[in-house]
C-alpha cells in the first residue's frame, strides 16, 4: 500500500515532538551567592611618563657632538651634546689672570695701609709732649683711611672676579648637555655642525622607569572614591595587557568642558604587564566607588541576553526552569553583582544554570548537575522533589 509523504512527515513531526516532550536537558547549576561586594566602574584614560623634557641649548655656539639618536636609552648624567665653548673658556683664562693681578693688588695695598697705620701710631706717641701739629695727626689718620677704603676696593675686586670666574665656569659646563634622568630618546632636533641658541631644543627624552595612569572619572564621582584601596586593576585597551596601578590620588580640579576630574596611579617596573606597557597607551582602569555592601553574586555565564533585557535561568519547582529579569549592578572578579527586577524572584541559594542555558525558555524540564570543585560535573544529578502523581492514574 502507497503511503503518502505527508503521513509520512506528520508522523516523524508528531513522534519528534513526543521524544522532546520527554528528554531533558542536562545543565550545570550553581547556587546563588550572596558576598560582600564594592561596586566598581571602569573609566578610560591613558598612560604617561613620570617626566618628558626637551633639552635644550643654554648656551650659543656649534653644535659640536650630538652623541644620541631615536630609541637610544640614557643614563642620568650621560652626556646628550657638546656646544663650542672654546670662546667661554678663553674668558676664564683672561679673568684667571685678572684675578691673580687682583691679588697682588690687595697686597699692595694691604702694606701700605700698614705703612699708614705705623705712621700715625707714631705721631699719636709724639703728640703727647706736643711736637706734632693738629695737621699732621689729621693728615695721617685721613692717609689710614684712605688705605683701608683702597685695601676694601681690592678686596671687593677680588670678590667680583672670583664670581666672574664661577660664572664662566657655570657656563662652561652648561655647554654640555647630560641627561637629567633615566630616559629614552624620542626625537632629535639639531644636527652637529648647527649653529645652536640658548633655549633651542636638541633632543626630547621620556623618562624610563614607573608610568603613571591619568583617569578621567566623571565629577560625580568625586567624594565617592574608596580611598583605602591601594590597588586597581588596569586593562590597556589597544593590546588587551592585564596590569595593576598602585597609590591613587585626584587633582582635585574638575575639567569645565568634560565635567571629570583626574584619578592618577602609579605603574611600577615588576608590576604584573609593565614590561608590554609604554606612554601614550590608551587604557582602563576598574575603580571601586563607596563601601563593601552584601549583594547577590552570579557567574557571568548565568546571565542570558535576550535583546536589552538579562535573564537568569533558574531551576523551580519539579526541575522546571524560570526565566528570572536581573539589573546588572557591577562586575566583580569572575562574574556580576545582580538584584532581581521582580521582588523575591531571585534569592541567595536558589540554583542557576551556567552551562546550557542558551536554548532554555519557562517550563523547559531539566536534569541540573552540580559542578564538582575540580571542574567536572557530578555523576549524580542535584537532588530535585520528586515527581507529582497525575489525577487520573490508578
Amino acid at each position: 500500500m502507497h503511503t503518502s509523504p505527508f503521513i509520512i512527515f506528520s508522523l516523524a513531526f508528531f513522534a519528534l515532538l513526543s521524544t522532546g516532550a520527554t528528554a531533558q536537558q542536562v545543565v550545570i547549576v550553581e547556587p546563588v551567592a550572596l558576598a560582600s561586594t564594592q561596586p566598581t566602574e571602569r573609566f578610560i584614560g591613558s598612560l604617561r611618563a613620570r617626566s618628558t623634557s626637551a633639552m635644550a641649548a643654554l648656551e650659543e655656539g656649534a653644535l659640536l657632538e650630538l652623541s644620541v639618536r631615536e630609541a637610544d636609552t640614557v643614563k642620568k648624567g650621560d652626556v646628550l651634546a657638546r656646544v663650542d665653548s672654546r670662546r667661554l673658556e678663553m674668558g676664564l683664562a683672561q679673568v684667571q689672570a685678572d684675578l691673580a693681578m687682583g691679588e697682588a693688588t690687595v697686597m699692595e695695598r694691604q702694606a701700605n695701609l700698614a705703612n699708614a697705620e705705623a705712621d700715625l701710631e707714631a705721631l699719636n706717641r709724639a703728640a703727647d709732649s706736643g711736637a706734632v701739629s693738629e695737621r699732621d695727626l689729621r693728615n695721617a689718620r685721613t692717609a689710614v683711611a684712605v688705605g683701608q677704603a683702597m685695601a676694601e676696593a681690592a678686596r671687593q675686586s677680588i670678590a667680583s672676579l672670583q664670581a666672574n670666574r664661577e660664572l664662566l665656569q657655570l657656563r662652561i659646563a652648561d655647554a654640555t648637555v647630560r641627561a637629567p634622568f633615566d630616559a629614552r630618546v624620542v626625537a632629535r632636533h639639531a644636527e652637529i655642525g648647527q649653529w645652536i641658541r640658548p633655549g633651542d631644543p636638541l633632543v626630547t627624552l621620556v623618562s624610563t622607569g614607573t608610568l603613571e595612569a591619568w583617569i578621567e572619572v566623571p565629577e560625580r564621582h568625586m567624594g565617592g572614591f574608596d580611598s583605602t584601596v591601594q590597588n586597581i586593576a588596569l586593562l590597556a585597551e589597544g593590546s588587551g595587557v592585564a596590569a595593576q596601578g598602585s597609590r591613587p590620588r585626584t587633582i582635585p580640579l574638575v575639567d569645565e568642558r568634560a565635567r571629570t576630574f583626574t584619578l592618577i596611579l602609579d605603574v611600577k617596573p615588576g608590576a604584573p604587564g609593565f614590561e608590554k606597557l609604554q606612554p601614550g597607551m590608551s587604557i582602563s582602569a576598574t575603580v571601586p566607588l563607596g563601601q563593601r555592601t552584601p549583594h547577590m553574586v552570579l557567574a557571568k555565564d548565568a546571565i542570558l541576553r535576550r535583546g536589552t533585557n538579562s535573564l537568569v535561568a533558574k531551576i523551580g519547582p519539579e526541575n522546571m526552569t524560570e526565566l528570572v529579569p536581573v539589573r546588572i549592578l557591577f562586575g566583580t572578579d569572575g562574574g556580576f553583582a545582580v538584584e532581581p527586577m521582580i521582588p523575591d524572584s531571585l534569592k541567595p541559594g536558589d540554583r542557576v544554570v551556567t552551562e546550557g542555558n542558551e536554548r532554555l525558555y519557562p517550563g523547559t524540564p531539566v536534569t541540573p548537575t552540580e559542578r564538582q570543585p575540580n571542574g567536572d560535573a557530578s555523576g549524580d544529578p542535584a537532588p530535585s522533589p520528586a515527581p507529582k502523581k497525575s489525577s487520573d492514574s490508578k
